[in-house]
């Protein structure tokens, strides 16, 4: 304990409620999917002044929504506007695998027509087979497009855009060039920050798919642009998806902290990859900053 005070005077030795705060980080652990009852969205002015200046880009397009799951205080920006999914559309083939309970561990095979270039690890491996729980994995963890194919053929694209529809998320819908479809994949913030906050309170499906579904979420991905301006000492734990293309730029996901808890989507296209990164985290931050400051001396 008297290490990690030391480290949390780091912070700001003159204040004992910051100092405290930086502890309890140290300690933090996630929330469970139970630990949030629905809570009505609000609009809250103060958050959307935030939210809408760190909205505020020299050129492209940006959508975002942010919610914050204890209070339902709730901001957004163009939160309607369709956007192309990039990776984020595996966030309706995971919802729809929980929702079918498929056995994670079934064995599903890589066929040709499931290789497709773009991020991931199964290139090589046409022909090999692998469990829906590692396939889970490879596609949120390291958004691996085969596994996501590969997922969405034990599934079915139609049931997936039919779950979409059931869940009143009209503005997402999902396409399989391979069946002769054109246009690609879409979404809006508003659609996104939806199905994040029924995962995180814990009503995809059931308390338990929800669970599963955050615990792939909360995985080590290899850009997760919603926490990099968030303050190190209070040990934020981000579980999201992160989506890129060319001209598109995305993040969503659940932001977990000792002040509170939120969603966060901020999806951009047509701007310089930094600017949109920067514009993502910004937003984070943004509603982080809108959480309550710590006064007194916190509890541990």
């Amino acid at each position: 304990m008297l290490l990690l005070l030391g480290l949390a005077a780091l912070v700001r030795p003159d204040s004992p409620s910051l100092v405290l705060e930086a502890v309890r980080g140290v300690l933090f652990v996630r929330p469970p999917v139970t630990a949030f009852a629905p809570r009505a969205a609000q609009p809250d002015p103060s958050l959307q002044a935030r939210i809408e200046s760190a909205a505020s880009v020299p050129s492209g397009r940006l959508a975002s929504v942010v919610f914050d799951l204890e209070s339902g205080a709730q901001a957004s920006v163009d939160a309607e506007r369709s956007f192309p999914a990039a990776s984020l559309f595996k966030l309706p083939i995971l919802a729809e695998a929980l929702r079918q309970d498929l056995d994670p561990n079934r064995l599903l095979e890589i066929r040709p027509e499931d290789w497709t270039d773009g991020s991931g690890v199964l290139q090589a491996r046409v022909g090999e087979q692998l469990s829906v729980a590692e396939l889970e994995r490879l596609m949120i963890q390291d958004s691996d497009n085969i596994a996501a194919l590969v997922l969405l053929d034990a599934v079915g694209i139609d049931n997936v855009n039919a779950n979409l529809a059931r869940l009143g998320l009209s503005g997402t819908h999902l396409v399989d060039h391979r069946r002769g479809e054109s246009g690609d994949h879409v979404t809006t913030a508003a659609d996104t920050a939806h199905l994040l906050e029924l995962i995180a309170t814990g009503r995809l499906v059931s308390p338990s798919a929800s669970e599963q579904a955050m615990s792939l979420l909360e995985l080590h991905q290899a850009n997760t642009w919603l926490g990099d301006d968030l303050p190190w000492w209070l040990n934020v734990k981000v579980a999201h998806k992160w989506g890129d293309l060319p001209e598109a730029r995305h993040d969503a996901g659940v932001v977990y902290s000792v002040r509170g808890s939120f969603v966060a989507v901020v999806l951009t296209e047509g701007m310089p990859p930094d600017a949109a990164r920067q514009a993502i985290a910004r937003t984070a931050g943004a509603a982080l900053a809108a959480l309550p400051e710590p006064s007194g001396l916190l509890h541990l």
